[in-house]
């Protein structure tokens, strides 16, 4: 797939020209189904001035027989441009929904310090969507102008001034449609990003629902999300008046263009200028207008949206990704030591190594360094992580956080999606989630949804726990595994954890006794700095400070 482009208006012609014998194909198909449906009336033409007027029943047959052979063509032709324009419209859905996963992965860890949830979900709920129907509006729009085009010329062959009249008719609304849709533009943007924080609003607050009940402050998050919702309320109603202006010239004006046209053509008729078949033929060109007109309005109020939608995809395939490595370096023999001069943290190979700090924030950047999800000088042994390749990085190196996402599927699929059961039962086992997979209807074979939003939250981080284990790499980065279990099953895994990762390096961020009385080494961390390392005894002896940092955590 070759890069798109990063502004709007490009984007949106760059989807829709990748398929392009299809994109014709439509075009062709639109412009003859909605382009001939103003050439019906000249057969009533045909019917009325050489068969009916002149009572020649063949006559009157061949022409009534054509009108018909033409509507079954134009039927056809409509059926064939609709299939077509679907499979148009879903190339461009699922080549954006491809751009915009790709960025997604690209951005990795990055992700949720550039781009807001909210941004992400709008993109993936409406904007592709959106897209999808402005792409699926161009066919219509070409078929609806030709048909103007094939009116406009019937009309000048039966009469210059019933010509002159559409056309003249067509600039005019042209002429008021313009600043319609750029007032539309405008605040359909500004309704696209109230869209977007509302989605943020909420996001925060599902994700935080527990903590805020704790702390009291639900009403105070649900006052926030009614301010946002008031201002979103209030761009859709700015919204609201352009469109309907437009729903107005788009129902008003071809009635109007209507009457004016039969008026001039009943004169004409009554001053022997025109026949009255003409006459007919006249009302029918315009009659068959009253769609392409409305059609063309409404089209231009999707493509419309669709901009705005393409904007919004842009401005988030035009976020900076880290670039990888222009040549990266193979990284250590096993079993070297991770080291962070920032911190001045080394978590030496083979221990299990707890990393206590009053702030958790601070533990989760120092993860997040080590692993190569932040710009640092964080080295591998004596290979920096930053030059190292990321998939051998990713592959060694596991930063596994407690809230980390968790994918529909089966049990088992979640845990390790592509190792055998016997890796799943012991990493099961090791996080102490036995119980867990056992109340479940199937077992591991149980579907669950989206973050597994039907399980508690410790027997979610249980599974979070779990599926770390089963990816079993050289270093395990764990950032707070357990602080949603209660202190019997911690007790369990913190055990069971220490025996599976036996002789592999492991480190853990928490302030829990239980981890810290059974690590290896603890490191004490303080604005960010280690202060101290040794046993938890050694620490709690020589470290006042330590000593009050586990003591409240026992309480």
């Amino acid at each position: 797939m070759s890069s798109p482009p990063t502004t709007p208006w490009r984007y949106f012609c760059w989807l829709a020209t990748r398929r392009r014998a299809l994109a014709g194909a439509a075009l062709v198909t639109s412009a003859v189904a909605l382009g001939g449906l103003p050439v019906l009336p000249y057969f009533l033409t045909g019917a009325v001035d050489h068969g009916l007027a002149e009572r020649d029943w063949g006559a009157l047959a061949a022409w009534t027989g054509g009108l018909v052979l033409a509507g079954f063509a134009s039927a056809a032709a409509i059926v064939v441009s609709h299939r077509l324009t679907v499979y148009w419209r879903m190339d461009a859905a699922y080549r954006t929904l491809q751009l915009a996963t790709r960025k997604v992965n690209e951005l990795g860890d990055e992700l949720r310090r550039k781009v807001t949830t909210g941004a992400i979900v709008s993109v993936g709920a409406t904007d592709v969507r959106r897209i999808a129907e402005a792409v699926d509006a161009l066919s219509p729009l070409v078929g609806c102008a030709v048909g103007l085009t094939a009116v406009g010329v019937l009309l000048f062959t039966t009469s210059v001034t019933l010509g002159l009249t559409i056309f003249i008719g067509v600039f005019l609304v042209g002429l008021v449609t313009g600043p319609l849709l750029t007032r539309l533009q405008r605040r359909q943007e500004t309704y696209r990003d109230r869209i977007g924080d509302i989605t943020e609003r909420a996001s925060d607050i599902v994700s935080g629902l527990r903590v805020l009940r704790g702390i009291g402050g639900e009403h105070r998050f649900s006052d926030s999300y009614r301010r946002d919702s008031a201002n979103l309320r209030k761009a859709g109603y700015q919204v609201a008046g352009p469109t309907a202006w437009l729903g107005a010239l788009g129902e008003g004006t071809p009635a109007i263009l209507l009457g004016v046209v039969v008026w001039i053509a009943g004169r004409q008729v009554a001053s022997g200028a025109i026949t009255p078949g003409q006459m007919i033929a006249a009302f029918g060109y315009t009659s068959a207008m009253l769609l392409p007109v409305h059609w063309l309005i409404a089209t231009s109020y999707r493509i419309i949206e669709g901009r705005v939608a393409c904007g919004k995809v842009c401005k988030l395939l035009s976020v900076p990704a880290r670039p990888a490595p222009e040549h990266p370096r193979p990284g250590p023999e096993t079993g070297a030591d991770l080291h962070d001069p920032e911190s001045g943290l080394t978590v030496v190979g083979g221990e299990l190594l707890a990393v206590a700090a009053a702030d958790s924030d601070q533990t989760a950047d120092l993860f997040d360094r080590l692993g190569g999800h932040a710009e640092a000088e964080a080295r591998f042994g004596e290979v920096p992580v930053a030059r190292m390749d990321r998939e051998e990085l990713r592959r060694r190196v596991l930063v596994a956080e407690h809230d980390a996402y968790l994918f529909a599927g089966t049990v088992a699929a979640v845990i390790a999606a592509r190792d055998g059961a016997g890796r799943v039962d012991a990493a099961v086992a090791a996080a102490s989630a036995g119980d867990v997979v056992d109340a479940l209807p199937e077992g591991l074979d149980t579907e669950v949804g989206n973050q597994a939003r039907t399980l508690s939250g410790g027997q979610r981080q249980r599974l979070r726990l779990a599926r770390a284990l089963a990816a079993d790499p050289e270093v395990l980065l764990l950032h707070e595994p357990t602080s949603a279990v209660d202190s019997h099953t911690e007790a369990r895994i913190v055990d069971r954890l220490a025996a599976a990762r036996a002789g592999k390096t492991t480190a853990v961020a928490t302030t829990s006794p239980l981890w810290l009385g059974r690590a290896d080494r603890v490191a004490f961390l303080q604005g960010g700095k280690v202060l101290a390392v040794g046993t938890h005894r050694e620490l709690v002896v020589h470290r006042p400070d330590y000593h009050a940092l586990v003591a409240r955590e026992a309480e």
